[in-house]
């Protein structure tokens, strides 16, 4: 806790406790981060959300978080004690930037879902534990996994379906139905001119991906520290784990491994400071700096021993381009998974979906797009192309297309995603991304 340093704070949902019983006993029960009477004043501004449901949380988007909190009289601490945590674990954002739509989403969950706040780590690393389990399933069902060879570009029949996939190494890709999964950001890149102009397709302008930093520290010993994923309040961090207590693959009794989130890293979330653009020795000293701050007795010169926990090594992931940025009013122009090109889909955590930018977002859009596609086989009836919005619809009419803009390099960052960037890679990111560099 910032008045605590060193400290952790809980909300301890009582086993065998339906929500939203448990939800109500975890906020009464943590008696240091907000007042009774900060807890009564926090409640009248939700209860709407539990009588009217989603058709009121979707109406909030166009308020950030603390503009709906000053609306509905919730007091300033609740701000600084509970949503900064919530919106940077859930959107990498400060709350004055948040669309409160998000927050509510989430709180929803807990309220109606009595497992609805449980959380869980892979007991490995990510391309073993969860990709190669899922490539073998594919594999073994007939399906074939290719991975490093990156697409040129859509090419279209004349009535705007899809005729094949270019790769760059020249290859062409056939097939009946085509699902993309591409980051808002490069889908806007790779949009065919045909395709721009219609209001479906336009709408995706309104949506950017934020960027995120996640930090490995290896240290010399065994820091304080809890089974869980904690949350932080810090104007540097967002959520972080000891992975040598919380992940089986790197468990250590004697020495931590923490993965952080830093988090807001850019001027679009909240950041003074674009961060993205600074060099993997800045981060880690910056956040070897506030460490110092959180945990004066574990870290920097206010240890017993006037030295501490020695940082062993470091790795900084930077991810240019992560999930949309859920700012106010952009929940309405996420497009659905049906598009109107016939045997084209989307997938992806910003498409419209109930679980907003995140893994679970991810998997629940991917889900929606296999029924589509699987509905449209079967003959039966889907679910149908979300409406777009009439200023959409408006713009789309002077619209000028621009040709596909073509991605460089191979690294993952070209494409979405995230990796340790040598200065090779980081100018690679600069080649494809010069507008996130240039944020001032």
């Amino acid at each position: 806790m910032q008045e605590l340093p060193g400290e952790f704070t809980t909300f301890d949902f009582p086993a065998g406790v339906p929500a939203p019983f448990n939800f109500a006993a975890a906020i009464l029960s943590n008696q240091k981060m907000l007042t009774l009477l900060e807890k009564l004043q926090t409640a009248p501004p939700l209860i709407p959300m539990l009588i009217e449901g989603q058709p009121f949380i979707d109406a909030q988007d166009e308020l950030s978080v603390t503009e709906f909190m000053r609306k509905y009289g919730m007091p300033e601490r609740i701000n600084e004690e509970v949503f900064i945590a919530m919106a940077k674990a859930l959107d990498f954002i400060d709350p004055d930037k948040l669309s409160m739509t998000v927050v509510l989403t989430a709180m929803n969950r807990f309220l109606n879902e009595t497992d609805g706040l449980q959380m869980a780590f892979l007991d490995g690393n990510q391309p073993e534990r969860l990709c190669a389990p899922m490539k073998d399933y594919i594999e073994a069902r007939g399906g074939k996994v290719v991975t490093k060879m990156p697409m040129k570009k859509f090419v279209l029949n004349e009535d705007g379906s899809v005729k094949h996939l270019e790769m760059r190494n020249g290859d062409i890709v056939v097939a009946d139905e085509y699902i993309s999964a591409l980051p808002c950001d490069i889908m806007k890149r790779l949009m065919p001119t045909q395709w721009a102009t219609m209001p479906f397709f336009h709408q995706v302008k309104e949506l950017e991906g934020i960027p995120v930093i996640n930090i490995h520290m290896w240290f010399d010993r065994k820091l304080k520290n809890a089974d869980h994923l904690c949350f932080s309040r810090s104007p540097l961090l967002s959520v972080y784990a000891d992975m040598s207590t919380t992940c089986k693959e790197y468990a250590d009794p004697n020495k931590s491994m923490l993965e952080l989130v830093f988090a807001p890293c850019s001027p679009i979330a909240g950041s003074k400071t674009n961060w993205i653009a600074k060099s993997n020795e800045e981060i880690v000293d910056a956040t070897m700096k506030e460490l110092e701050r959180l945990f004066p007795t574990e870290i920097g010169p206010g240890s017993p021993d006037g030295v501490g926990a020695k940082l062993l090594k470091s790795a900084v992931v930077k991810v240019p381009r992560s999930v949309y940025a859920a700012v106010p009013g952009r929940n309405k122009y996420r497009p659905s998974q049906q598009t109107p090109i016939p045997n084209f889909t989307l997938a992806g955590d910003w498409t419209s979906q109930k679980f907003l930018g995140s893994m679970e977002g991810a998997v629940l859009a991917g889900k929606l797009a296999a029924e589509v596609v699987s509905d449209k086989a079967a003959g039966l009836p889907t679910k149908g192309v979300k409406t777009v919005q009439d200023d959409i619809v408006k713009s789309a009419e002077t619209v000028v297309p621009q040709e596909p803009i073509p991605q460089f390099g191979d690294g993952p960052t070209v494409f979405g995603g995230g990796a340790v960037l040598t200065p090779a890679a980081q100018k690679e990111m600069v080649d494809n991304d010069p507008a996130m560099v240039a944020q001032a």
